[in-house]
């Protein structure tokens, strides 16, 4: 069975945010949900708001109220909440929340909502339409790496107060869409938004729903390594690969050890380990996790 792990930024579980992203989703896919603030009391999250010249997220918590916390110690917390995970398409992880923090380096099925964010942004701007975007702080208008683009407008409105909605609707309506940048925007958001506006709404939850459904549909779908970079520059470097190379390959990137490889080919550990080093090599990458890092882009760029 699929596995599929979401990490929020506030307290799980946030039932009514996975029931609309699993509606999207094949049936059998098992959730785990996992919140950065889960193990803090109340006064523990009360230490970490924002302090006025620092970024802050917007999250909920178990109660439905909503805080802010602070980027920076959200950023650390999610990076340790994400270690080990993700390695394999089967361990899908989804850093389900949206902001202005950057988290680097992960493994290469570790799906961050804010990257995907901007993807979808981007193809909307390469397309020559402009784009509006809801935030619910303040302080993620100015701060932050995020796309600068005049095409791109963003306000400020947070999901419970339904005036500055309808006020952010009003100064989006000379947008070509509007997204709501936040994983706690729902569908009646969607609704009051859409209607005020007169502009159609993208919601970031089926965005995260949309990617994490194209994973997995094209995982299921293909039988090799060859067919996930099919029609890429990457397929020429596959054709070099002599055919004990390719074997290792496959292997490979389903998760296979050299032991393992070996006992699946019937051959030695150290000849795995030569073949593995000439694949590498001819690949243009050095590691097996560079290799893994070099398909998930490749596919994600074909994706979007």
């Amino acid at each position: 069975m699929q596995r599929l792990t979401f990490i929020t930024a506030g307290q799980s579980p946030r039932q009514d945010m996975i029931d609309e992203i699993l509606a999207h989703l094949p049936e059998d896919v098992e959730i785990v949900e996992r919140g950065a603030l889960d193990d803090l009391s109340p006064p523990e999250i009360m230490e970490l708001e924002p302090r006025p010249d620092e970024a802050g997220i917007a999250t909920t918590l178990r109660d439905g109220s909503i805080v802010a916390i602070s980027e920076s110690w959200l950023r650390q917390k999610i990076l340790e909440m994400c270690e080990g995970r993700g390695k394999t398409v089967n361990d899908l992880t989804v850093i389900a929340s949206t902001g202005v923090f950057d988290l680097g380096t992960t493994n290469p099925y570790v799906i961050h909502a804010q990257n995907a964010l901007d993807k979808f942004t981007e193809s909307i701007l390469i397309a020559g339409q402009k784009v509006g975007q809801i935030r619910p702080l303040k302080g993620q208008l100015t701060r932050g790496k995020e796309i600068r683009d005049s095409r791109v407008k963003s306000v400020y409105a947070p999901a419970y107060n339904q005036d500055a909605l309808l006020h952010a609707a009003k100064e989006l309506q000379d947008q070509d869409m509007i997204v709501l940048n936040s994983m706690g925007y729902d569908q009646q958001v969607i609704d009051l938004v859409r209607d005020a506006s007169g502009r159609p709404v993208v919601q970031m939850r089926r965005i995260i729903a949309g990617t994490v459904a194209k994973m997995i549909k094209q995982s299921r779908n293909t039988s090799s390594g060859a067919d996930l970079l099919e029609g890429s520059a990457l397929s020429l470097r596959l054709e070099k690969l002599t055919k004990r190379e390719h074997e290792v390959f496959e292997l490979l990137i389903k998760g296979f050890a050299n032991k393992e490889i070996a006992a699946e080919l019937g051959i030695s550990p150290r000849t795995v380990e030569i073949h593995r080093a000439r694949m590498l090599a001819k690949m243009g990458v050095s590691t097996g996790g560079e290799l893994m890092r070099l398909i998930v882009r490749n596919i994600s760029n074909a994706r979007i």
